[in-house]
């Protein structure tokens, strides 16, 4: 039986993928592992062993994660991982381009239509590639010189989005914020001060109204941490 959503809210929904065995990362990062340690039959219990990478799976990044002396996983208060989402549906946009790259003139045509963006809020870009996370090379979308090819978030829209609506995340559901391209990771190099996160790899948004929601961001609390895999929860009006 489905509990009731908590807080008033009409509906809680999931925006993490199960975390398995061969799940796609971030090139270069650990591959995920897990093997049984016990048995029920054998040990009269059951344990996995989990191996894996802090910025693997449905995850978020401190801001430790791109700069020396900023905050890591274990610095961070309760409140830095509740936050209102809006939700920009830019599906059509990426299908015809997958090194879309959202602006601030995106931005713009979403507010005119559902409002000035909340301080502090979670912005999340639903680009569609979540439906390719079952296939990998589909989801990295490497060419053949191993360049990735997936939307992000521009360098002026990450700026503009901090100075003018003061944000705290911005999550994607591809394998990270900047467009696969930026080698240079520019919006994350942006956003990762001043206790700001990021969220990637998330999944579920089409359960996701563009404003009203709140996401609550779940993981794990390690010392002097980059990051957590997450658990990430839609609270939907």
């Amino acid at each position: 039986m489905t509990r009731a959503a908590p807080f008033g809210f009409s509906q809680v929904v999931f925006l993490s993928h199960v975390i398995g065995d061969g799940a796609p990362v971030f090139p270069g990062d650990p591959p995920v592992e897990i093997r049984p340690v016990a048995t029920i039959e054998r040990d009269g219990y059951y344990l996995q062993s989990l191996t894996v990478g802090e910025q693997a799976g449905t995850h978020w990044a401190a801001p430790a994660h791109f700069h020396l002396g900023q905050a890591a996983a274990d610095d961070l208060d309760p409140g830095d991982f509740f936050h209102p989402a809006a939700v920009l549906d830019v599906r059509a946009t990426a299908a015809r381009d997958p090194d879309f790259t959202l602006g601030v003139a995106e931005i713009k045509q979403w507010e005119a239509a559902f409002g000035p963006i909340p301080p502090a809020s979670a912005i999340i870009m639903w680009t569609g590639f979540e439906d390719r996370w079952d296939d990998p090379a589909a989801y990295l979308n490497a060419d053949s010189a191993g360049r990735l090819h997936y939307p992000g978030f521009g360098a002026e829209a990450t700026r503009w989005l901090i100075e003018h609506r003061s944000i705290g995340v911005l999550g994607i559901d591809t394998m990270g914020i900047d467009p696969g391209a930026d080698t240079a990771f520019a919006a994350n190099q942006l956003l990762l001060q001043e206790r700001r996160l990021h969220l990637e790899n998330l999944c579920g948004l089409s359960q996701m109204p563009p404003v009203g929601s709140w996401i609550i961001i779940g993981g794990l609390r390690i010392r002097g941490g980059s990051g957590s895999p997450a658990t990430v929860f839609g609270l939907i009006p």
